[in-house]
């Protein structure tokens, strides 16, 4: 008689992976570590956009190069926290080989989050780096990538705005205990938020001038993007469907074209409307297809200061209540919009999908 299988290898089945956790599927979205033989050779963190590219062009972003001494300080720990992860979703755990080391797409966010934090680092300061990375929670780390992404994500930018506020944020305070969240973090978050699309302004201590990492931590996480049914099946999530839905502090986010935008729904759930944060981003070009209901809103935000122009996309400067997810949705995007679809919150669930708009 043929042994049943245990629960681990029953998901280990379902979701078979690859290095770190990447979907075994057609042209994932992942990351790779690219370590090359030489003892000496900087190591490369490449984003791999997969199927979600718009074109070939951008399919494929250079995150960070670290030097060796650095990867060397942080890859054992990287690998620790990465495998415990797996292992908890049952999921194949992975080693780090010289050559191509494929990274589920979460993981690779994470991993960037602490690679930027070490590139410019003195190695004395990167143990406290670690600690502090290992003290975040992932949808933190998330958050961070995505801060950072927008603005100062390339290999470029290493001595630029949110790069290094990471590797003060970071590697300056040694964080023990675990920072409560804010119950009023609309704030800071629209402050953060806001900062991902300011250039850096010089100073002479600009050090002083950078959020901390507790500030950090008491911020939502806002732009992580929405994951795909095929995506989550990777790094899947331990917390029960079933859980009760709150309105004040569970994030959705809206992402179309340049316009990245984050709230949550107010009201009765079978008619919400849409509290929108202040510092998320609407495109400027709208098409001819959108409501004239929702031109003359559009025109009346910009009219009364709510929408800003900051370059080549408006700025939300207050949050703003809309009667409904769609109507937002339309607004951000300046297309037409189905709000119950396209909010959705960390795990990729829609409005629709956590029963808003349910009679």
């Amino acid at each position: 008689m043929a042994k049943a299988k245990t629960s681990t290898e029953q998901a280990t089945a379902k979701h078979p992976t690859l290095g770190f956790g990447v979907p075994a599927s057609s042209d994932p979205h992942h990351f790779k570590v690219i370590i090359p033989k030489a003892n000496s050779g900087k190591i490369e963190i490449r984003e791999y956009l997969g199927l979600q590219a718009q074109n070939e062009e951008y399919s494929v972003i250079d995150r960070v190069i670290l030097d060796r001494t650095c990867w060397t300080a942080i890859r054992a720990e990287v690998q620790r926290a990465f495998n415990a992860r797996l292992k908890s979703y049952g999921l194949k755990t992975s080693t780090w080989q010289v050559g191509e080391n494929v990274v589920d797409r979460l993981l690779g966010k994470e991993l960037c989050v602490l690679a930027w934090a070490v590139e410019g680092m003195d190695i004395d300061n990167i143990p406290v780096a670690i600690r502090n990375w290992l003290a975040l929670q992932p949808e933190e780390r998330w958050w961070l990538f995505g801060m950072t992404a927008m603005s100062t994500g390339g290999i470029e930018d290493r001595d630029l705005g949110w790069r290094i506020a990471l590797r003060h944020a970071l590697g300056d305070i040694v964080q023990t205990d675990q920072v409560e969240r804010s119950q009023t973090s609309n704030t800071t978050s629209s402050v953060l938020l806001k900062s991902a699309h300011t250039k850096p302004q010089p100073s002479n201590d600009e050090s002083a001038q950078l959020p901390t990492l507790n500030d950090l931590k008491e911020s939502p996480p806002s732009y992580e993007e929405s994951m795909t049914q095929e995506e989550t099946n990777s790094l899947p999530s331990n917390e029960s469907e079933h859980q009760s839905i709150s309105t004040e502090n569970d994030l959705f986010l809206f992402e179309a074209k340049q316009a990245k935008a984050a709230g949550h729904p107010v009201g009765e759930m079978g008619k919400p409307e849409f509290l929108v944060t202040k510092g998320s981003t609407a495109n400027i070009a709208q098409a001819k297809s959108l409501r004239p209901a929702i031109r003359e809103l559009r025109q009346k935000l910009v009219d009364d200061g709510v929408l800003v122009k900051d370059g080549n996309i408006y700025s939300f400067t207050c949050e703003y209540q809309f009667k409904s997810p769609s109507a937002a949705a339309c607004v951000i995007a300046g297309n037409p919009r189905s709000g119950m679809d396209a909010w959705r919150d960390l795990k990729g669930r829609s409005l629709k999908e956590r029963d808003f708009g349910k009679k």
